[in-house]
């Protein structure tokens, strides 16, 4: 509610003084410095910056009781936690903190807010770069997983992931997942369930990676299947690879991992590679109805989980008419399709229309 009541008293200000902003000539004095004298972007006057779209760039605001406000489209960070309301105050003397541009990002517009309310914009334009998740990495970090050769630096050859009692294949690519996460510094846990020998339910076996968050009262996470379909079976046979269901996933899960690591989060946090999601959902379902240390707590509230079945990232692609192709995400079910009911469908819609500003227009040839 506190978070509440400051985003509406910053938006007052900054109506209010963009209101009177107008009042003052041009040829007035001002009683604060310029743009270039307070701010810097990567150690450098904005003038002099080059904002590479996807990348994390560091700044620097002085003067005790200024906002710096983002557009929707560039990500604030201050203390390695980002700010919800796209806006920050200078508490002492001096901040620092992060910015991150979506890779669509053409310009990048920075809104000033001195202590007598007026308002300065800092325009820097923006030059190409490589997102921190892109798909340049995900691309040969699919080929490293899926790929066998001779020499094991050049490929991992984690294949045959399909489920079951034994398979020491799958358990090797299981711990080398969970060696991934704990590298990075996660508290990483194999959930392990054990079947009955029925060969329709298979052994299921989770690697369940948490962060912990600064509140003690809510949960959130992102998870994928690391197993893969077997050959011959159902519906329309499997693979040896399982590269498009599931290893886009589990390399996308990966790779958010290692942007994660640095950052802080409000709620605890947990990374998950599932299996046996053919056989009913069964490796997830055991995180989120036992009770063990490291399963969903039932205590705490579930802010959202996002879900990456049969990732499909595309790099490059765009279009002759050299526009990108859209991404798709479907959240749901709703249970009236005129009314939405899933909050994070609203998520979903602001993230595509105003943080990646992906195109909405879906109509093919008129």
């Amino acid at each position: 509610m506190m978070k509440r009541h400051l985003l509406a008293y910053s938006l007052v200000l900054l109506m209010a003084s963009a209101s009177t902003a107008g009042c003052f000539s041009d040829d007035e004095e001002t009683n604060y410095p310029k743009a270039e004298e307070i701010l810097t972007i990567d150690f450098l006057p904005p003038q002099d910056a080059v904002v590479r779209s996807g990348e994390w760039h560091d700044f620097t605001l002085q003067g005790k009781g200024r906002m710096l406000h983002v557009p929707s489209d560039v990500l604030l960070f201050v203390n390695d936690t980002f700010q919800v309301n796209s806006m920050v105050t200078v508490e002492g003397d001096l901040l620092h903190g992060k910015i991150l541009t979506t890779p669509y990002v053409k310009e990048v517009v920075i809104q000033l807010m001195h202590a007598d309310g007026s308002i300065e914009d800092v325009t820097m334009e923006v030059v190409e770069g490589t997102p921190v998740i892109s798909g340049k990495e995900w691309y040969e970090k699919m080929e490293f997983i899926t790929s066998v050769c001779d020499d094991s630096s050049e490929c991992g050859g984690y294949i045959n992931r399909w489920m079951g009692t034994p398979n020491p294949a799958f358990e090797r690519a299981a711990a080398f997942f969970q060696g991934h996460f704990e590298s990075l510094g996660y508290e990483t846990h194999i959930l392990r369930v054990v079947d009955h020998q029925n060969p329709t339910q298979p052994e299921s076996l989770n690697v369940i990676a948490w962060k912990q968050g600064i509140r003690d009262d809510c949960v959130q996470g992102m998870g994928a299947h690391m197993d893969i379909m077997p050959p011959a079976g159902p519906p329309g046979g499997g693979t040896y690879e399982g590269a498009y269901d599931n290893t886009a996933g589990t390399v996308s899960m990966l790779l958010y991992a290692q942007v994660f690591k640095d950052l802080q989060f409000e709620c605890d946090t947990f990374l998950a590679l599932w299996s046996s999601e053919e056989e009913g959902l069964r490796g997830s379902n055991a995180f989120a109805n036992n009770q063990c240390d490291y399963c969903l707590p039932h205590d705490k509230e579930l802010e959202f989980y996002i879900n990456m079945d049969m990732m499909g990232i595309s790099w490059p692609a765009y279009k002759p008419t050299g526009e990108p192709y859209p991404y798709h995400a479907w959240s749901g079910p709703d249970i009236d399709p005129d009314v939405q009911d899933v909050e994070i469908t609203s998520v979903l819609m602001h993230v595509h229309e105003n943080i990646l500003k992906a195109p909405m227009n879906m109509t093919i040839n008129g």
